[in-house]
């Protein structure tokens, strides 16, 4: 039984790990690399948030699809302040929201709402393509 706690664990940390950074670190990393910034903002006790998770994200996270952005996953109920402004006062969770360098400022679009991979593909591929175009 330990064994395959361990399993478990191990086999689900490199998606976790990408999960779990803060938004002081995914905006860093997001200007330093020049890469799109991808925040979902969530609710451990949300059923949608927990399926957006474990359905969509961390298997896009453990097959690199989202190496190309800056991901942060925001816990609505731990950062109230911050989740109010990154959603700008709208309550629905999910949300999963790209922001993108832009000439004039960062870009920012949404999504609301449980999505699965194709919708979150599309988004990123969007946020890369105006990005590469800046830099």
């Amino acid at each position: 039984m330990f064994s395959l706690l361990i399993t478990v664990v191990l086999t689900t940390a490199p998606a976790d790990q990408a999960v779990q950074k803060s938004y002081a670190q995914a905006y860093t990393e997001s200007l330093a690399k020049k890469k799109p910034l991808l925040v979902v903002v969530g609710a451990p006790w949300c059923p949608a948030c927990r399926v957006l998770k474990e359905s969509t994200l961390n298997p896009m996270a453990k097959t690199g699809e989202l190496d190309e952005v800056s991901f942060v996953v925001i816990n609505r109920d731990e950062n109230p302040t911050l989740a109010a402004k990154l959603t700008q006062g709208e309550k629905t969770i999910p949300q999963i929201i790209m922001y993108t360098p832009g000439e004039d400022g960062w870009k920012r679009r949404k999504l609301r709402g449980f999505q699965s991979k194709q919708p979150i593909r599309s988004l990123i591929q969007k946020a890369l393509v105006q990005t590469r175009k800046l830099f």
